[in-house]
């Protein structure tokens, strides 16, 4: 065999053995936004009704985002100058949006001390249209019934439990995602920055010993946190359960919005969302 043969022979046996290891490889799903464009408002801030406003609170970190991300569609219509003092985007501005996000007009979340699944969803998007209309391309999965039938769904929401795909491929899109977390006796809302998961076994479904994570902004505190996240079995399919508290509640609602056309559907190849997305990842914790 001439040397030119071998010489190929080995390239074709080193692309064959390079191209099995690859397909080999578990796929890695690894999205971390910038921290920096998030509004840090802490519910607690707000006057009187604040301890159960992580609804509304969770919503405004989430303009904020809108904002800093997409200046050429939000500039400050989402926030700006609430309060009239001349300062623009100031914790008095968040919290006077807060008491107007809150108020019956939108989430009623004053008049029913919390935030039903519905009125979030539907308050956030009458708001935006209010102050940037038409501007805003929404999309949810819900597992709740719609009960509030003065506010009728909005088509753009899917009944069924939220999916790790759903979430993944928003932020990769460059959305704001806000998520409801649910328990037995209880709820909370968070503004989802980031999704850490590599699946190891190949079968798209979260394995606790996978260490899978979302990074937020919790109203709580108004500061980043993480947990963990992994599949449970419910009613023949899966639910995405957390490590939030000590009652590892789930996923039960997830809400997305960006730009119409959404600007990463723009940009070749995914470029532009990906961001601090080759960061190493931070050791997971409960929040």
């Amino acid at each position: 065999m001439s040397r030119r043969s071998l010489l190929i022979a080995f390239l074709l046996i080193a692309f064959v053995a390079a191209t099995a290891a690859y397909a080999q490889e578990p796929p890695t799903y690894d999205i971390q936004k910038d921290l920096l464009l998030f509004g840090n408002l802490n519910q607690n801030q707000i006057p009187i009704w604040g301890a159960n406003a992580c609804g509304p609170t969770a919503a405004i970190n989430s303009f904020v985002y809108l904002q800093n991300k997409y200046p050429g569609w939000y500039d400050s219509k989402l926030i700006g100058d609430a309060d009239g003092d001349g300062d623009m985007n100031d914790l008095q501005d968040l919290i006077a949006v807060a008491n107007t996000l809150g108020g019956a007009a939108y989430m009623n979340t004053i008049v029913n001390t919390t935030t039903y699944h519905d009125d979030f969803i539907w308050g956030k998007q009458a708001y935006i249209e209010n102050q940037a209309p038409g501007v805003t391309v929404y999309e949810a999965q819900d597992i709740w019934a719609w009960n509030n039938l003065q506010r009728p769904m909005p088509t753009w929401v899917t009944p069924l439990y939220p999916t790790w795909g759903f979430l993944y491929n928003e932020l990769v899109d460059c959305e704001d995602v806000e998520i409801l977390l649910s328990w037995s006796d209880g709820g909370h809302y968070l503004t989802v920055s980031s999704f850490h998961w590599t699946d190891a076994n190949s079968d798209g479904i979260i394995d606790v010993a996978e260490n899978a994570s979302i990074d937020y902004i919790d109203p709580c505190t108004g500061a980043w946190g993480q947990t963990n996240i992994w599949h449970a079995a419910v009613d023949g399919g899966w639910k995405i359960e957390t490590a939030y508290n000590t009652y590892q509640p789930y996923i039960s609602m997830a809400v997305s919005e960006s730009p119409v056309p959404e600007p990463c559907t723009m940009l070749v190849l995914g470029f532009g969302c990906a961001g601090i997305a080759g960061l190493a990842r931070r050791r997971s914790r409960k929040a």
